[in-house]
């Protein structure tokens, strides 16, 4: 994983499966390690326990335990992580549109990726 620094999967046999991101983590303070566990704990008991089975959970009950963990433990649980630069570096397999997308911002047609899948028509925002 390389996009994301956690990800907990749900299980149909019952339980959960958390996964953390070794190269988006491997750098970063012991804290960040702490806080992106417990992120994913807050979704692994939402789903052990309120039936929520989607991993788009970061609405008003994951909030609750978010800050009641914060306020518990000083630390600083958030939705979204902050590994940008990290995220950047293992985007490395780098495409160039030869289409009118080259002329206009934000990407003036690069695309950036961490694995080595190149663009396609099938893509969202391709028109051809």
């Amino acid at each position: 994983m390389k996009l994301c620094a956690g990800i907990c999967i749900f299980k149909k046999s019952g339980y959960c499966c958390i996964r953390l991101s070794l190269p988006l983590l491997k750098l970063r303070k012991i804290k960040e390690y702490r806080e992106t566990l417990l992120h994913e704990m807050i979704h692994a008991f939402l789903f052990l326990t309120r039936s929520n089975r989607k991993h788009d959970g970061h609405g008003p009950e994951f909030k609750k335990h978010m800050y009641r963990i914060n306020r518990a433990t000083g630390l600083h649980i958030t939705i979204y992580h902050t590994f940008h630069d990290e995220v950047n570096f293992y985007r490395n397999h780098i495409w160039r549109c030869t289409g009118v997308c080259r002329k206009y911002p934000p990407h003036f047609g690069f695309v950036k990726r961490s694995m080595n899948r190149p663009p396609g028509p099938k893509e969202k925002w391709c028109k051809q």
